[in-house]
């Protein structure tokens, strides 16, 4: 009898050619991760016949795998699988590594050993990030989700050697919020910002594997909750006006900071700077006992990330 798994670990390498194993793996997605969801489907289909109650056979049809990882937010190289790869600027540090939308995404090799009486590698292939959900809340650290697809599984021999984040974590009082652009937004309670890549697997005659992972509508979506300050903030750019909802509602700037406040080559941050942003919803719950709260979803059209830090090249 085996003992109960004692270790797990997790890294990963970028593809070259979608769903070819990479040969290195030596990323990781941040610190403090876990993997929160990892399903394999094999899409079995009972063939029942005449003749008898029970099935006849039991064939499989498309393989389909996703995992989802949580961590806590620390370097900001997994953007590169959310957006694309980065441009950077400077000729000495700190350097400004600047991820804009593509609509052709970077696959991962992913490896996850496990550890018990023995060793378990498997290795995710064709890993492309469907949903990318940042949290950032009082009290909290700030907390990334990857929620990926990937087309099929090989069990290795051998494995990477363990790989953990140089970066320091971001927590809350790292964060801050403006709206529009250079204007803060004070007594933020929460913002969760969902970037969504709408990926659909694509798989074809003569295998039953996904072949690609083509991106389709690229939706951004926040919410913000904020202890109710003044009607300009959120509710007047709700109605579109000063008075009451009108026509038209004009688009915005939002960008969500997370910095540790230091100067030269001790900068670090990260900036998301979101277009086209338009408050969908504006909830305004009332209890005499609680601080009143605004709830606020908003949708977003355009997005660009930078981060700045003394690593010369995004990797």
């Amino acid at each position: 009898m085996t003992n109960p798994i004692s270790v797990s670990e997790l890294r990963f390498g970028w593809e070259t050619a979608y769903a070819s194993e990479t040969g290195t793996k030596d990323k990781v997605f941040g610190q403090g991760m876990k993997i929160t969801t990892l399903n394999r489907r094999n899409n079995v289909e009972p063939i029942f016949g005449l003749g008898a109650r029970n099935a006849q056979k039991l064939p499989v049809k498309q393989f389909e795998g996703s995992l989802s990882v949580e961590s806590v937010l620390a370097s900001p190289w997994f953007f590169r699988a959310v957006l694309g790869a980065a441009s950077t600027t400077g000729g000495s540090g700190p350097y400004t590594h600047t991820w804009a939308e593509s609509d052709t995404l970077t696959s991962m090799s992913i490896e996850n050993e496990l550890s018990t009486d023995t060793k378990g590698v498997v290795a995710f292939l064709g890993c492309v990030v469907n949903t990318c959900v940042i949290t950032a809340a009082i009290n909290e650290l700030v907390r990334v989700r990857l929620d990926m697809l990937y087309s099929t599984e090989s069990e290795d021999t051998t494995t990477d050697a363990n790989v953990t984040d140089s970066f320091d974590l971001y927590t809350f009082a790292q964060a801050t919020l403006e709206l529009p652009d250079d204007s803060t937004v004070t007594d933020v309670q929460s913002v969760e910002l969902t970037l969504n890549n709408s990926i659909e697997m694509l798989y074809g005659l003569g295998s039953r594997l996904g072949q690609k992972a083509p991106a389709k509508n690229r939706p951004y979506t926040a919410r913000i909750t904020r202890s109710f300050e003044d009607a300009a903030t959120f509710l007047e750019r709700f109605y579109g006006s000063g008075t009451g909802p009108n026509a038209t509602v004009v688009e915005t700037s939002l960008e969500v900071i997370f910095s540790n406040g230091l100067t030269g080559t001790n900068t670090r941050n990260i900036i998301l700077t979101f277009g086209g942003v338009v408050p969908d919803e504006h909830n305004l719950p009332q209890d005499p006992t609680a601080i009143i709260m605004e709830d606020v979803p908003l949708i977003m059209r355009s997005l660009s990330v930078t981060a700045t830090n003394n690593t010369e090249l995004a990797p």
